[in-house]
């Protein structure tokens, strides 16, 4: 089955309008002191390797989905198929001018593989001022999710999962389960330079793991540029609740909301990104944005090695925990539906892009094809294929973008 991801008419224009004024959110935006600095991503943990495919699911195409004012083309995230089922690409309509949002730098997270999963398309921050957002194709897609935490062998390459670094894993965990009803999945899974923790949206049943990691050498990851976008059915509700946990600062409360979350991430929630979610009433995560130093040479790694399509989406002014600047934001998805979108985001001031902990899991049918594309778009490779009992002995390569974020291949 077909589904789109689509932004209402109203909200996008709502959207727009907000970004215009000098407090986006209802609650009134209230800057986080600029303190604090870009974490530098730290090597790459164990790795893993080629194990022989299993029969079942395969992680297929998703819906098209449009992209939205906030920044996020948020892919519609597969529902858990059964064995051998495989998700219909669909396509969705574009954004209408002007409605692409501003993605907000957050605190981050450091960059390292991770076991992690699903698709999920990333969200804007919020913004005190909206230039002009250029009308985006559809973009983002979402991918159908296997039964289990590690996917059976991909036909298509799917963004199976983001990971984020963050300081205080307890808080991060009581956040992320009780505000976007997540479940830890593994915990105290240990890599080369860190410890991750898994957490999957088993009850919605849809959208990409999320993975936690806490850094040995306890480097920065506060105040870094980047974002996750969310699909829920009540976006206020979920603002509400996010309310009681440290860290938050409301930034845009109009039908979509954004807040601070855990270590200063922006968190971008909305009702209508993916319309296969429809009926399912808890949150999932749809999409990742992330600050780069050349929005043209990240979108061509992501191409090159994956095959995505960019949607521009356009210049805003936004207000994050470290400040307010400008940001331009183009949406980057699997044409065939796999997992989530990605943002690459320019700061005007530029923002520290090089080595944060923030990452990205990619399952593809080729790991050596992917990561010799890896290299030729720019990359590098951190560790060379081999197996790891961390994707159940699977084929892994660790590799690095243009601008030093984490990129884990699974075959």
């Amino acid at each position: 089955m077909s589904h789109t991801l689509r932004l209402p008419t109203l909200i996008v224009l709502a959207l727009s309008a907000s970004y215009c004024g000098d407090s986006p959110s209802d609650s009134g935006t209230s800057s986080v002191e600029d303190t604090g600095g870009a974490g530098q991503n730290g090597t790459t943990g164990p790795t893993a390797g080629p194990a022989p495919a299993k029969p079942g699911a395969t992680a297929g195409a998703g819906a098209k989905p449009v992209a939205t004012s906030a920044g996020a083309s948020a892919g519609s995230a597969g529902r858990a198929g059964s064995p051998g089922s495989t998700a219909a690409a669909g396509t969705g309509p574009a954004a209408p001018s002007g409605s692409a949002g501003a993605g907000t730098s957050a605190a981050a997270g450091s960059g390292g593989p991770s076991q992690a999963g699903a698709d999920a398309p990333a969200a804007g921050a919020d913004g005190n001022e909206a230039a002009a957002g250029s009308s985006a194709p559809a973009a983002g897609a979402g991918g159908d999710a296997s039964s289990g935490p590690i996917p059976d062998p991909v036909k298509d390459p799917v963004v199976w999962g983001v990971g984020v670094g963050v300081s205080d894993v307890p808080a991060a965990v009581k956040f992320y389960t009780e505000v976007m009803a997540m479940t830890v999945e593994k915990e105290n899974v240990q890599r080369e330079d860190r410890v991750e923790t898994v957490l999957a949206s088993t009850k919605a049943g849809r959208g990409s793991r999320l993975i936690l990691m806490k850094y040995n050498d306890g480097r920065e990851t506060r105040k870094i540029s980047a974002k996750l976008v969310w699909q829920a059915p009540s976006p206020s509700s979920i603002d509400r609740a996010a309310a009681m946990h440290p860290d938050y600062v409301s930034r845009l409360n109009i039908g979509i909301v954004q807040f601070d979350g855990p270590d200063t991430y922006i968190q971008e929630v909305g009702s209508s990104f993916d319309t296969g979610g429809t009926g399912i009433m808890e949150p999932y995560m749809v999409a990742l944005g992330f600050s780069v130093t050349s929005s043209p040479a990240t979108s061509s790694f992501w191409q090159m090695i994956v095959g995505m399509e960019e949607a521009p989406l356009g210049s805003f002014t936004v207000t994050d925990a470290s400040g307010t600047a400008s940001i331009a934001e183009v949406t980057l998805t699997i044409p065939t539906g796999g997992g989530s979108a990605i943002i690459p985001q320019e700061w005007t001031p530029m923002r520290n892009s090089k080595d944060n902990p923030v990452k990205v899991v990619l399952f593809v049918p080729d790991a050596q094809a992917a990561a010799e594309k890896a290299m030729a778009a720019g990359g590098s490779i951190v560790q060379p294929a081999a197996r790891s009992d961390v994707y159940e002995n699977r084929l892994l390569i660790v590799s690095k973008d243009p601008d030093g974020y984490l990129v884990e291949i699974v075959q």
